[in-house]
């Protein structure tokens, strides 16, 4: 009855109740928000079509992580200071293979918030960080969508919910 209730929600919010939920979930730094059981949820749902919803949905990823990349930009002028010895390095290494480690980072469950803040605070260009994010969580949101798409349903019969 509870899950009935919870999917006739998620279906009535739509392509952008998955946008905002994962812009959200992603717009928290250090604090886990789990968007990924409701993206995981809404997979499921025959009412979505399976690629839209991650399309959607690795955007609005994708917008939250700027959250994280504006305050390493913010920032940018202590962390300078204070760790000059290592920004000049890191500085260096992620000008170098900055947009291989966000798409990585960005498609993994590795931290990803830690990607932006450094991202922010040595300028790297914000068309290349969004870029290289949304293909990280275009590969993160597909495999989520399609696993619930193909799971849920199996794991609630088995459940007997």
């Amino acid at each position: 009855m509870v899950f009935a209730e919870l999917f006739a929600t998620l279906a009535a919010y739509g392509y952008i109740g998955a946008f905002v939920v994962s812009a959200l979930g992603t717009a928290s730094i250090f604090l886990p928000v789990p968007y990924y059981a409701i993206i995981f949820g809404m997979g499921a749902l025959p009412a979505f079509d399976p690629v839209l919803l991650t399309i959607f949905s690795a955007l609005g990823a994708t917008v939250g992580e700027f959250v994280g990349y504006a305050v390493g930009y913010g920032g940018r002028h202590f962390l300078r200071k204070k760790y000059k010895k290592y920004f000049a390095w890191g500085e260096k290494w992620f000008n170098r293979n900055g947009f291989l480690t966000i798409a990585v980072f960005a498609a993994t469950p590795l931290p990803d918030d830690v990607i932006g803040l450094i991202a922010g605070s040595v300028e790297y260009k914000k068309s290349k960080f969004f870029l290289a994010c949304f293909i990280g969580k275009l590969v993160l949101t597909a495999i989520i969508v399609f696993a619930g798409m193909y799971s849920l349903r199996y794991v609630m019969d088995y459940l007997g919910w």
